[in-house]
């Protein structure tokens, strides 16, 4: 007796059932996706008994309850598209606005520059006038003395009278001297007021334009930040109720697979795809066969002899055995 075959055809046996199982895990599927699809199309074109018709009316309270939150989602989806319009005209507006302001600043800084060089210029003119006027005091005065000493003096020289002359010239000239500069200076001081407050107009206007601004930043971030808050409302329920919407989808699928079943039960296609009450059967002959197939083996298995199998088991652990040492041994000592 050969002693060898049994253990391989017991394995090969059991590898084929593991092998039938998968596919009837598979099949079981795709019935149930089948009888789904049969139910979906045929649940409105038949007369059911009451069990069944409790599922037809169960899906037509799914289909309502859809519809409803369908149109719920749409109007809130029309509400986002509106939210999100006006937040972009806002924030066009907004960036309008504040381009117009900046450019209108940037107008004011930018005479800035000049007004403050013709101010240092004009105040250039004060350390002069500050310093000289001083000066032409001390002169004067020393000159006055001077020329009443002269003009007293008993017997007057020739050369005492021309220093008596250039005194007289020179207190002319001082005294026009001292009245360009005050016209000078009286000059400058109106030109630095005028300038200052030129400047002291365009710092006020600056600071008013910086004002606007700030209010301008506020109120539309206020804005935004409502519409914002708005949109993420509508969004978080238009969220929720698609998760329904996708809940009840999935709540129908038994009713339909129930309703399928009843279809294929009664031999009732669908008007506008036979070919799904087709594919139903097919898919239960193949469960049957399937299942026929399984049981065909373990037929096939309960018909070996146990003792005769359990020796074959022994041989081929033995050779497995064996045959781990050989490879174990061949492998190079390092």
């Amino acid at each position: 007796m050969n002693y060898f075959k049994p253990g391989l055809r017991e394995l090969a046996r059991k590898l084929g059932r593991q092998r039938h199982r998968l596919r009837t895990l598979l099949a079981r599927r795709e019935l149930t996706t089948a009888e789904t699809a049969l139910g979906l199309l045929g649940w409105q074109q038949a007369d059911f008994d009451a069990q069944t018709q409790a599922q037809v009316d169960k899906i037509n309270a799914y289909e309502r309850e859809q519809s409803r939150l369908t149109n719920e989602s749409a109007g809130l989806a029309k509400e986002l598209r509106e939210l999100r319009v006006e937040r972009e005209a806002a924030r066009r507006n907004f960036n309008e606005h504040r381009r117009s302001l900046e450019g209108e600043k940037a107008g004011v800084d930018g005479s800035h520059p000049a007004l403050e060089k013709q101010l240092a210029d004009r105040r250039k003119v004060e350390p002069t006038f500050e310093r000289r006027m001083p000066e032409l005091d001390r002169e004067l005065r020393d000159l006055n003395k001077l020329y009443s000493e002269l003009l007293t003096a008993p017997n007057q020289t020739s050369g005492m009278k021309a220093e008596i002359h250039r005194l007289r010239e020179r207190n002319v000239a001082i005294a026009n001297e001292k009245a360009e500069l005050r016209n000078l200076h009286l000059r400058a001081v109106s030109d630095i007021r005028a300038l200052e407050g030129e400047l002291e107009q365009g710092r006020e206007k600056v600071a008013a334009i910086d004002k606007r601004l700030r209010e301008l930043t506020a109120a539309f971030q206020a804005e935004d930040d409502r519409v914002a808050g708005e949109v993420r409302t509508r969004e978080k329920e238009k969220g929720r109720i698609e998760k329904e919407i996708n809940a009840i989808e999935t709540a129908k699928t038994n009713p339909y697979l129930q309703i399928g079943r009843v279809l294929a039960d009664s031999d009732v296609s669908p008007m506008n795809q036979p070919g799904a009450l087709d594919r139903v059967k097919r898919l239960r002959g193949k469960l049957v066969e399937l299942d026929d197939l399984i049981a065909l083996s373990f037929q096939a298995s309960a018909l070996e002899e146990p003792q005769t199998l359990r020796l074959s088991y022994y041989i081929w652990a033995t050779i497995g055995f064996l045959v781990g040492l050989l490879a174990l041994a061949a492998i190079p000592r390092g």
